[in-house]
C-alpha cells in the first residue's frame, strides 16, 4: 500500500506559542473526534467485531463489513479515542488501535503536554456525517466532518482556551484488522473551515 503523508495542524504551529494550545490543532488532527453514538451501531446486533467463522478449506476468516457496521465498530473505537484525551488516558487511544499506530502514538504525546501544564480539555464535537468510502475485508476507511468547538481549563478550573469559536474538519479514518479485530490505524486530515471566528470559551 503506498505509504500517505500525514499533516497535522500541530505541525504548522509556530514552536514559540504555549503547548497546550497545540492540543487544539492535535484535538483537530485525531480527527474528529465525534461524540454522539448513531442508532446504526444497534446494527451489529451485539457483536463489536462480526466476522465470519473459518471453515475447513478456507483458514483465512472473511472480516468485511457492511457500511453499517463499519460506522459502527468506527464509532466505538473512536469513542475510546475521544475519551483518552478528556480522561487523560492513553491506555484507552492504545486499545482502540493498532500495534504501532502512529495516530496512538501523537495522542500519548499531546496527553503527556496536557498535563505537564496541567490543563484538561473540555471540547465539545459535533459529528455533520460520517461515510465509508473504501472498504474490504482488511482495511476500511470511514470519512467523518465534525464542527468543533474547542474549550480549555486550567486545573483550578479558569477557562483558558484560544484560537476560533468553532470550525469543522475533514478527515479519513483508516481501520484495519489485528488479531481478528477491527482497529483504528490512522487518520488522514483533509481539510477545515472557520465557521465562527469570535474569540474561543467553554461557553461559546
Amino acid at each position: 500500500m503506498q505509504e500517505t503523508k500525514i499533516r497535522t495542524p500541530a505541525e504548522d504551529l509556530p514552536p514559540s506559542r504555549p503547548g497546550w494550545i497545540r492540543a487544539v490543532a492535535m484535538l483537530a488532527a485525531v480527527a474528529m473526534l465525534g461524540g454522539v453514538l448513531y442508532a446504526s451501531w444497534q446494527a451489529v446486533a451485539g457483536s463489536d467485531d462480526p466476522q465470519a467463522p473459518a471453515v475447513p478449506g478456507n483458514p483465512d476468516p472473511d472480516f468485511s463489513l457492511t457500511d453499517e457496521q463499519a460506522i459502527a465498530t468506527f464509532e466505538r473505537l473512536e469513542k475510546d479515542i475521544r475519551r483518552s484525551i478528556s480522561d487523560q488516558d492513553p491506555g484507552l487511544a492504545f486499545r482502540a488501535t493498532t500495534t504501532g499506530s502512529p495516530l496512538a502514538d501523537r495522542m500519548q504525546a499531546e496527553i503527556r503536554q496536557l498535563k505537564k501544564d496541567r490543563v484538561f480539555d473540555h471540547s465539545r464535537v459535533e459529528q455533520v456525517s460520517v461515510e465509508v468510502v473504501a472498504s474490504s475485508s482488511q482495511e476500511i476507511r470511514i470519512r467523518e466532518v465534525v464542527r468543533i468547538h474547542p474549550c480549555f481549563r486550567s486545573e483550578d478550573g479558569t477557562d483558558i482556551t484560544k484560537g476560533d469559536s468553532e470550525f469543522e474538519q475533514t478527515g479519513v479514518w483508516i481501520l484495519q484488522v489485528e488479531d481478528g479485530r477491527w482497529l483504528i490505524d490512522e487518520t488522514v486530515f483533509e481539510g477545515d473551515r472557520v465557521i465562527d471566528s469570535t474569540r474561543a470559551t467553554c461557553a461559546s
